[in-house]
């Protein structure tokens, strides 16, 4: 019945604006007159002074129709996150399992929903994995990174490929582009990190401008690190000192960008990426036996290219091409294998193309469609494994009204899916799945109810579902070939205020947003009469809270100086701001969830808290520069959880708080800029886990030293 009342509502929507677009037509413009002063202004002739645009601007959390947190580079640069998971699991909303360790397995959830219904995209481009369907954020390093960001429910940038309306939440990684001016024609930057535990991270980059209109980037990154790392261990009243093994990585990864405008103000941009890795799996902690024997290496390459351009004031286009390869081998030593030793190879490879196209009229009205076609497939030699091929097709029609004080956005996402199955001997194989249609609707709006006022209120709801993966359809015993797609629907609810007139500040922002969520047909592991089987048995409903501030105070004047306001700024983001000054930033965040599972009123766990899911979680930031040398102090609490569905006293894991400081200071000496960091991690010592039996890392120190010509 939902689902149905929002293909209704989504359905007038997109008649709404053709009947005021007709109404308009022959009257008065004047109510559009911005958009339409835009349009005509671009077909007259004119000379403009030459600008290289090198980035993609920054999303606006306040005018969002649907929540969106943004880290920029200053950011990750400021405030000492150690990777790519320690700065996602700042936003709020957002549940991160980490197994511990630089090397540990590291997924993103967002609102409880699930690792697969969160898509991963690197620089517009979406992250596959047909396989397992999650993404692991410790493959991203964060040295060439410009801005993450996180959007949670429909998308306000409609033009979009297909693949990105398709999940319940969009992580989105921008790499950091060069920066050219009239006399710099390169850019070259190296980054060195050393710290505890084996630790060394050395990255470089660099840019060349090649003509006015084209440069490219190469970045290379290498990482190694022993993880032998300390922890304590509790055997009931047995306390003791133990040391995490096992847990020692080593990746390189390099990429190459190319950029480059053509005269009608087309754009396209080549990315090549290659990551390598080696690492040990840190097992769960077993009483009294410390063996642990699993490596895993990891291989991926993919190239990717985007183009995009406007050719004419009322239509846009935008293609996307991709080709991912990727290799994984797992090794388990273990006497209970024939000949010592258990070697699993998996080879996937995709292959995947987009195009969208954008129609912007004169009245406030911009709709686009996107078409999307995937080709997924499984290659494995383990004995007896089906090899899957998967062939998706993604249609999404979206459209956006804004009209003085109120903006909406509706999405219609369709999906359809066919697959084949080989076997080992490379013979068609009749467990393939059924084939798959569904459509997806989404709707958002936003309403500014007094113009004077940076304050929003809106209001979403959206209709996602993911595709059971390769291994939930196909693992060896355990896959199960007639799984359901999961389904979920997202409802929000929320206000957005921000202001530059406070006293003592440069500006202040607060977001609070309300959901409720709903998941059906939930695939889980449940066991049948002889071995664990895929099923879809599960039932669960979430409903939350995320509260975000930042405040920005205004700068603490050394000696008299005057600089304009901003309310949308960061640090670095503002030329006039004074250099002289002390600058304080702080930002928190929030999260309240209670997702249960409803699946069975008789069950022990009815109405219980989901594993691994906390009902508080908590985060901030305090940030002082000044001219002599800049701190940052952050944390981050989460509340108890619980491994398993039933919430005893037995499956809870203890809530957890960490803190962590870094100094830094930069130096300039003509062309050369030189940066001095030091960093202490969990300086507490708290000796805490993530997933239980996968201890965390306690105390830890980093240096880094920045070099920029």
């Amino acid at each position: 019945m939902i689902k149905q009342v929002l293909f209704v509502c989504v359905g007038i929507y997109f008649c709404f604006p053709l009947v005021c677009l007709y109404a308009q037509k022959g009257g008065d413009e004047s109510v559009s007159e911005p958009l339409s002063a835009s349009l005509s202004d671009s077909l007259r002739s004119r000379s403009l002074e030459e600008v290289t645009v090198t980035d993609k601007s920054k999303p606006s959390t306040l005018k969002a129709l649907s929540p969106v947190q943004v880290i920029s580079k200053a950011e990750l640069t400021n405030f000492g996150f150690v990777g790519m998971a320690d700065a996602v699991r700042r936003f709020a909303g957002v549940t991160v399992k980490d197994y511990g360790g630089i090397g540990g397995l590291k997924t993103v959830s967002i609102r409880s929903l699930g690792a697969q219904h969160t898509t991963v995209s690197y620089d517009g481009v979406v992250v596959g994995n047909s396989q397992a369907g999650q993404i692991d954020l410790g493959r991203f390093s964060l040295d060439n990174v410009g801005s993450i960001s996180l959007t949670v429910g429909p998308e306000s940038d409609i033009f979009q490929s297909a693949r990105m309306f398709s999940s319940a939440g969009v992580l989105s990684i921008q790499t950091e582009q060069p920066s050219f001016t009239t006399q710099k024609t390169d850019e070259f930057r190296v980054n060195l990190k050393g710290g505890s535990f084996g630790f060394l991270n050395s990255s470089a980059r660099y840019g060349r401008k090649l003509t006015n209109k084209s440069f490219f980037s190469l970045d290379g990154n290498y990482l190694r690190a022993d993880g032998t790392y300390p922890f304590t261990l509790v055997n009931g009243r047995q306390v003791t000192q133990e040391k995490r093994t096992n847990s020692d990585i080593e990746t390189v990864s390099a990429e190459g960008n190319f950029y480059c405008r053509f005269r009608d103000s087309a754009r396209m941009s080549l990315k090549v990426y290659f990551f390598d890795s080696e690492q040990g799996l840190p097992a769960s902690v077993i009483l009294y036996n410390p063996e642990q024997n699993q490596r895993l290496w990891n291989r991926n390459f993919f190239v990717q290219g985007k183009y995009d351009t406007d050719f004419s004031p009322f239509f846009s286009l935008k293609g996307q091409l991709k080709y991912n390869y990727s290799l994984s081998k797992y090794q388990d030593k273990d006497p209970r294998y024939q000949g010592g030793i258990q070697r699993d190879k998996h080879r996937e490879q995709e292959y995947y193309g987009s195009l969208a196209i954008r129609y912007r009229s004169l009245g406030g009205f911009t709709a686009a469609l996107a078409t999307d076609v995937i080709r997924n497939e499984l290659q494995s030699d383990i004995p007896d494994a089906l090899n899957p091929e998967r062939y998706t097709g993604l249609l999404a029609l979206s459209s956006t009204y804004s009209r003085n004080f109120f903006t909406a956005t509706a999405n219609l996402a369709g999906t359809y899916i066919t697959e084949k199955v080989l076997g080992s001997d490379k013979e068609r194989h009749p467990a393939a799945a059924d084939d798959r249609k569904r459509l997806s609707p989404s709707l958002a709006v936003s309403v500014r109810p007094w113009s004077q006022s940076h304050f929003y209120v809106r209001a979403s709801a959206k209709n996602t579902f993911r595709v059971p993966t390769f291994n939930d359809l196909y693992y060896l015993r355990v896959g199960n070939r007639n799984l359901r797609a999961e389904i979920a629907n997202e409802y929000n609810v929320g206000l957005t205020w921000g202001t530059d007139v406070l006293p003592f500040t440069e500006y202040t922002k607060l977001t609070v947003d309300a959901y409720h969520n709903e998941v059906k047909d939930k695939i889980v592991a449940l066991p049948t009469m002889y071995i664990w089987k895929m099923m879809n048995m599960g039932k669960v409903r979430i409903e939350g809270l995320d509260v975000t501030m930042n405040v920005a105070v205004a700068g603490i004047p050394l000696e008299t100086s005057s600089r304009p306001r901003i309310i949308e700024g960061e640090r670095g983001e503002n030329p006039n701001r004074n250099e002289d000054n002390i600058h304080i930033r702080a930002a928190i965040n929030y999260t309240f969830q209670h997702a249960i599972d409803i699946t069975d009123p008789s069950a022990k766990n009815y109405k219980h808290q989901i594993p691994y899911t906390p009902e508080h979680t908590v985060s901030g930031v305090l940030n002082i520069e000044t001219p002599w040398v800049s701190a940052s102090y952050t944390l981050m609490g989460v509340s108890e959880r619980y491994v398993l569905p039933q919430n005893t006293q037995t499956n809870r894991v203890d809530g957890y708080v960490e803190h962590s400081v870094n100094l830094y200071r930069t130096f300039e000496w003509q062309r050369l800029r030189v940066r001095v960091q030091l960093e202490a991690i969990n300086i507490t010592d708290e000796q805490y886990d993530v997933i239980k039996y996968y201890p965390m890392p306690g105390r830890s120190y980093r240096a880094v030293l920045s070099a920029y010509f």
